[in-house]
C-alpha cells in the first residue's frame, strides 16, 4: 500500500472515529389548537336557570379538551345575585376561566368594584364558584368611602358585601377612641385585623 492511501485511510478512520454519532431525529411536539377562537365575545354562566356571571373579552380562546377558556385583550366580568341585580365588575388585563366549574381568575391590573361602592385594587383575583368566594392571595389595596387598606390577602363574598383582608394596615377616617381624627388629617393605623 502506498504511503499516501495509508494516510487517507488513517485520516478517514480519525474523521469517523472522533465524529459523534447524531442524535435520533426528535418526535414533534403537538401543538395544541383552540376548538374556537373569538374576537369581542361575551360568555354568560348561569346557575339553576338564573344568570350568574357575564364575561367580556377581547379575544377568547376555547380548549374543550382542557376544559380551558383563556381570556385576553383586556376583560370585563360582572357577578349578578340571585334576583338578577348586578353587584360587582371587576377589570382585568387577561384571565382564564372553565365552562365546567364556572371558576374565573382575573390577571394584571385587577380592579372590583360593588355597587356599595367598594374597590378592590390587586395584580390577581380569582372566583371559585363552588364557594361563591373572591380571594386574592397577594398584595391589595381596597377603598371605601372611610378608609384605604393595604394588605396581603382578600376574602369577599361575590356581591364584595362581606369582606376581610388579611394582614392589613392603612388609614381610616373614622373615629377612633381616646382621639379625634378629622376628614381634613388622615390617621395611620396598623390593624391587626379588619372585617367589613
Amino acid at each position: 500500500m502506498s504511503r499516501a492511501l495509508w494516510l487517507l485511510v488513517c485520516g478517514l478512520s480519525l474523521f469517523y472515529g472522533c465524529s459523534t454519532t447524531p442524535p435520533p431525529p426528535q418526535t414533534p411536539v403537538e401543538e395544541v389548537f383552540p376548538e374556537q377562537e373569538l374576537f369581542g365575545a361575551k360568555i354568560s354562566f348561569y346557575t339553576e336557570d338564573r344568570l350568574a356571571t357575564v364575561i367580556d373579552a377581547g379575544r377568547v380562546l376555547q380548549y374543550e379538551k382542557q376544559n380551558l377558556i383563556i381570556l385576553d385583550s383586556g376583560i370585563v366580568a360582572d357577578f349578578y345575585d340571585e334576583f338578577g341585580n348586578k353587584r360587582t365588575r371587576i377589570w382585568a388585563d387577561s384571565g382564564t376561566a372553565s365552562e365546567a366549574s364556572r371558576n374565573l381568575n382575573a390577571y394584571g391590573n385587577v380592579i372590583a368594584v360593588s355597587d356599595s361602592g367598594e374597590r378592590l385594587e390587586t395584580n390577581i383575583l380569582r372566583y371559585d364558584n363552588a364557594q361563591g368566594l373572591i380571594y386574592a392571595d397577594g398584595p391589595v389595596k381596597i377603598s371605601t368611602p372611610t378608609d384605604t387598606i393595604y394588605g396581603t390577602g382578600f376574602r369577599a363574598d361575590k356581591n364584595m358585601k362581606n369582606w376581610t383582608v388579611l394582614d392589613p394596615s392603612g388609614r381610616t377616617l373614622r373615629d377612633r377612641p381616646n382621639k379625634t381624627v378629622s376628614a381634613v388629617t388622615d390617621s395611620t393605623v396598623k390593624l391587626d385585623s379588619l372585617t367589613q
